[in-house]
């Protein structure tokens, strides 16, 4: 499961980036087209976050139906029934959120949707009486546009009106004097409402805003938290990248080049078939068109973040994998087929057939240009820098051939001179890369037979030392090294069981290296003892007592004879005590399962007897004297842990200590005996 997890890390932090990156790039492009729009009005940007009635895409839809109608009725003879027609059906989609009178007294047009007409209508500069629930309207009066919200006039030429370049593609072109006979009054009602027979504009674009401020908000809070954790996975992030980068480097650069040509032809294209134009006076237009033209720049962005990644992490080999180097790397697998010798002659014949080949096709389109103009003169020229360019490929392979040739010969002397450990480092696709080989696997082994012929006779002088300092030393650094480790705070939970498991190897390691050391000084002679007299029963219920808590947690059953006085010997208690210790371990590890352990110790005028008896959870196909061998182990499977070492170690520390070891096996009955001579209390 934490395999899977660390698989999948690397995937969930570049996807957190690329999510938070296309959210932002998206964004941005959303508020640089409405500040692009509205000539940076920043209040285009509130539109989302406002009362729709006080936005800008309120009055930009509202300039966008007055200007339809202004126009309409400015001068109808230069329209067609159909536009006519089509006009109204366009304003009386929006039902009874939109209530309109205009009339050209010139020539007596006139359109509604207000019946009777509202008063004060005639009444030149005079505010027109609204139907009720309509307090919003733009009005024409002859002489000026005015706009009234409330009763209240507008000053629609203040810069902080909001209505300043919503008139994007309406203009007044028409005299004076015909001026004075239009009339235009557009009301828009307070509340707006959906028109069940139609669509209407403005409630869409009120339901669109009160949705779109939402989904921008969350998109900005959902890419900043993406964006973060991207951040904080970085590594992560940077090992995909390299996954990606592997992925594009597979592609040829020709063909990493011509899409990028059709993706920019197509961004550009799509882009501009898709914008809206200046004459669009619709914020909500402006919104939906910046979406897809956000999308368009997203999927370019992120095409040419895949090439610089690929440049990146390739560098130089961006450029060489190319069609003209892999056609070459094709037939060097060719040339592989064939001996050293031939495959350097079949070199040269194969570049003076492409050489004559390409001259022959460069003189025909050369001679095509003649007549034809200059598109064959380049495709001639192309085909000329190719056959320079096999020639130039030619002429640095064969000085990198030669070069290396140079090196393989000095390898040689070195090699004959006793360098044993530098070795010979070509590139892989070397015309001599096998030989190279060859010649290191022959100075390897060389190494090896000298290396194993030096051990052996170190192994010969003075053991003990140098295992202290070549395993000993490092071993205790490591355990330290564990040791800081497992004080370091937050580190995750698989990590912690390493640490333990390391722990617990490496103090098994310890373990096995001082029982070498000590078993190694006993079997010397060098063993320091400190004998005195001891009381043997106390010993033993100590050893006893000192690994009460594995015995509960083995399930096995002590039997215990040790008897209350005091039993004098005289030994070494440490070294004594040690051999109890390793003893009744070694009983932990192989007694059968649920079954009674004996740990008698009895006396005599002359002789002290402690046995330790348990039945064996294998089958021993052993005697008494092989088992007692060292680095021999009577689990032959190895399922449990131990070194070979215990009893060795017991036998010997045994021995030292002024004692007699035996080992007896009796069916699955494994018997050990320690026999001391009594001694008196000092």
């Amino acid at each position: 499961m934490d395999t899977k997890l660390k698989k999948s890390k690397p995937f969930t932090a570049w996807l957190c980036f690329f999510l938070a990156v296309s959210i932002m790039i998206g964004l941005l492009i959303t508020v640089f087209a409405g500040l692009g729009y509205s000539g940076g009005n920043w209040e285009v940007l509130k539109a989302p976050f406002t009362d729709y009635k006080n936005s800008t895409a309120f009055k930009q839809r509202t300039a966008d139906y007055y200007g339809r109608l202004f126009s309409l009725v400015a001068d109808p003879s230069t329209y067609d029934a159909g536009y006519i027609e089509t006009t109204k059906r366009f304003l009386d989609n929006e039902g009874e959120n939109l209530k309109y009178y205009a009339v050209n007294k010139n020539n007596n047009f006139l359109v509604q949707n207000i019946t009777p007409k509202p008063s004060s209508l005639s009444d030149s500069g005079k505010t027109p009486a609204l139907p009720a629930g309509y307090s919003y309207c733009w009005y024409f009066d002859g002489e000026k546009l005015r706009v009234i919200d409330h009763g209240e006039p507008i000053d629609i030429q203040r810069r902080d009106s909001s209505y300043q370049g919503i008139f994007h593609g309406y203009k007044y072109n028409i005299t004076p004097i015909y001026l004075s006979n239009i009339q235009v009054m557009l009301a828009v009602k307070d509340n707006l409402v959906e028109n069940p027979y139609a669509h209407s504009k403005y409630y869409g674009d009120q339901q669109f805003l009160s949705i779109i401020g939402w989904i921008y908000t969350g998109l900005l809070v959902l890419g900043l938290l993406l964006l973060v954790f991207a951040i904080i996975n970085r590594p992560s992030k940077r090992e995909f990248d390299r996954k990606l980068a592997s992925w594009m480097g597979q592609m040829w650069m020709e063909v990493k080049l011509v899409f990028s040509l059709l993706v920019l032809m197509f961004f550009g294209g799509v882009a501009y078939s898709y914008y809206p134009g200046w004459d669009d006076p619709v914020l909500v237009d402006i919104l939906l068109n910046a979406t897809l033209t956000s999308c368009m720049i997203i999927a370019c962005f992120w095409w040419f973040y895949l090439i610089l990644i690929d440049l990146i992490v390739h560098g130089k080999g961006f450029f060489t994998h190319n069609a003209i180097n892999s056609l070459l790397t094709g037939y060097k697998k060719y040339e592989k087929r064939y001996p050293w010798q031939k495959l350097m002659l079949k070199r040269a014949y194969m570049l003076v057939a492409a050489e004559a080949v390409l001259a022959i096709i460069s003189v025909i389109f050369v001679l095509t240009a003649l007549g034809s103009g200059g598109s064959a003169l380049l495709l001639a020229f192309l085909i000329a820098g190719a056959g320079i360019y096999l020639i130039y490929r030619y002429l640095k392979r064969y000085e990198e051939t030669i070069s290396d040739l140079g090196n393989l010969m000095d390898h040689i002397e070195l090699i004959k001179n006793g360098d044993m450990g530098t070795k010979l480092e070509v590139a892989e696709d070397a015309d001599i890369y096998p030989a190279v080989q060859n010649l290191n696997y022959i100075q390897e082994g060389m190494g090896i037979a000298v290396a194993e012929k030096m051990k052996s006779e170190r192994m010969k002088i003075d053991l003990i030392t140098n295992v202290s300092h070549d395993l000993k030393t490092p071993l205790t650094s490591i355990i330290s090294y564990v040791d800081l480790l497992n004080k370091e705070d937050g580190l995750p939970e698989h990590v912690n069981d390493y640490i333990k498991i390391l722990a617990q190897k490496s103090e098994h390691l310890k373990n096995l290296i001082q029982d070498l050391f000590d078993l190694s000084k006993a079997s010397s002679n060098n063993l320091p003892l400190d004998m005195e007299t001891i009381d043997l029963a106390r010993l033993a219920k100590q050893a006893l007592a000192d690994m009460e808590e594995p015995i509960a947690a083995s399930g096995l059953t002590f039997r215990i004879n040790i008897p209350d006085e005091p039993i004098y010997i005289i030994s070494d208690g440490k070294k004594l005590y040690r051999v109890l210790e390793n003893l009744i371990m070694n009983t932990l590890k192989y007694s059968l399962s649920g079954s009674r352990v004996f740990v008698d110790l009895t006396v005599d005028s002359k002789e002290v007897l402690a046995t330790i008896k348990n039945t064996a959870n294998y089958e021993m196909t052993f005697d008494e004297d092989e088992i007692l061998q060292r680095f021999v182990r009577g689990d032959k499977s190895r399922s449990s842990e131990g070194s070979g070492l215990g009893l060795s170690i017991a036998q010997t520390f045994t021995e030292v200590c002024g004692g007699k070891f035996s080992v007896k096996i009796d069916g699955d009955l494994f018997k050990v005996e320690l026999r001391f001579e009594t001694g008196s209390e000092s």
